[in-house]
């Protein structure tokens, strides 16, 4: 099929394909968690608009916990993703952008990247904390603009990046809402850990609130957008 965002229909919050069975929705209420090791400290400088900048930055892998990432209609990619941590100035929340080469050809091997963008201060205790051994385990939850299946169960629900736009890498973003770090590795608890994660067996939110809850995910999907184009514009 074709892999193209230019052939997918959207309406009402619904993404179909030609060729692909079902439709696909984006659920504000599923958050997705992650779980990240082998967390090392680059240092680096760059120069930009005649002036020197740190350009330090974290690496390390980082995998899906209790969720799985895939490609509508194409092979999943891998499950290990290529982390990568930056600074920005400010105390805004931090931010995800999850993105596959343009013109990936659906190998399994192909491996997304993960970039986490942090506050300043955020960003320095972390690299303090790795240089000191207390952050060898990295955990994180984030709500993303990633598809779901229409009507998929809640056991290890499957995230879809979008197909690919001409000459764009398939992309996805979100903003992060819980991030912990400890010293030793260890299974991630992912959205588990996070004290604000909703409880169980509340009651179904009634039509009226689930249509402005989507409205107001609409409006947070435009700011996160908006924050990611003013992060490249400060990071210039």
């Amino acid at each position: 099929m074709s892999d193209r965002t230019d052939s997918a229909g959207i309406m009402d919050g619904r993404m179909t394909l030609p060729g692909v069975a079902g439709a696909y929705v984006q659920d504000a209420a599923r958050p997705l968690a992650f779980a990240a090791e082998g967390l090392v400290a680059v240092a680096g400088h760059e120069w930009r608009d005649g002036a020197l900048h740190d350009a330090g930055r974290i690496e390390g892998e980082a995998r899906p916990d209790g969720a799985r990432l895939a490609r509508i209609g194409q092979a999943g990619p891998s499950q290990e993703l290529a982390l990568t941590i930056r600074a920005f100035p400010g105390e805004s929340a931090p931010l995800l952008r999850l993105s596959l080469p343009a013109g990936a050809q659906g190998d399994l091997d192909e491996r997304l990247a993960a970039e986490l963008f942090l506050p300043q201060p955020l960003f320095a205790g972390l690299r303090r904390d790795l240089a000191e051994g207390r952050a060898g385990h990295l955990s994180f939850t984030a709500t993303t603009n990633l598809w779901l299946r229409e009507g998929a169960g809640e056991d290890e629900p499957i995230f879809h990046l979008a197909p690919q736009a001409e000459g764009r890498a398939a992309q996805a973003h979100g903003r992060v809402h819980a991030i912990s770090w400890r010293a030793g590795p260890g299974p991630g608890r992912g959205a588990a850990a996070d004290p604000d994660h909703a409880p169980e067996g509340e009651p179904p939110e009634d039509p009226v609130a689930e249509q402005l809850r989507r409205i107001n995910w609409s409006l947070k999907q435009v700011l996160i957008v908006l924050a990611f184009l003013m992060l490249i514009v400060a990071l210039k």
